[in-house]
Formats: structure tokens, sequence, C-alpha cells
């Protein structure tokens, strides 16, 4: 089977935009929308909701970090914890919240002991 490079994404405003899978940083869900967040500091409203992508990028290096997000860990430069809490910062130096309830799958992800 033929690895995915790309994803055709129907936008909100009914269009389809054909994206990159290296290009999106990560995406965030907004309603029953998902805002995909894109390498060149630009965004797209996705009609879908985030457990629609959470099961396409399944076995691909994306990740469900937090109920309103996913992350591509291709951009991921560090995890920092502090007081309690964790996050993924990107190579942007966007920070993204992972939740304690799916940590121990981030760590799993990584292969981190």
């Amino acid at each position: 089977m033929k690895e995915k490079t790309q994803i055709a994404v129907k936008t909100a405003n009914s269009g389809i935009k054909i994206i990159l899978l290296a290009d999106i940083l990560y995406l965030k869900s907004e309603g029953r929308c998902t805002i995909i967040n894109l390498k060149n500091n630009t965004s797209l409203v996705a009609s879908k909701n985030l457990g629609i992508y959470e099961k396409f990028f399944y076995n691909l290096n994306f990740i469900r970090v937090h109920n309103s997000y996913i992350v591509n860990f291709q951009h991921l430069d560090q995890i920092i914890r502090d007081s309690g809490s964790q996050h993924c910062v990107l190579f942007n130096n966007k920070m993204i919240p992972i939740s304690n309830r799916k940590f121990s799958k981030v760590k799993e992800h990584l292969h981190y002991q």
C-alpha cells in the first residue's frame, strides 16, 4: 500500500484543499470543525471534527496529545513538564498542551521509558 503523503481537506467554505502531511504542524478542535495549522504560519478551517483526522492519521507520525489537539511529531522539538502539566514544543516555539491522560501514550510513541 502506498504511503500517505497528502490529504484532501474539505474546507468550511465548501472548497477542497490538498495539503502535504509534512506541512501540517498541528490540528486543533474548534467545535464541529478543525483548525489545521501549517508550517508557513497559515491555517485553514476544515469541516470535519478532530476524531475523523485522528482515524486518518492512525499509524502516521501524528498523535492526539489532548482532547483538542493532534500534533505532527515530525515538527516536535521538545516536551516540557512544569508544575504538574506538560507541553509539546514545536520547532516554531508553539506550545501545545498534553493532557495527563494522553501523556503515557505520547511517551510510548517516542519510545521513552
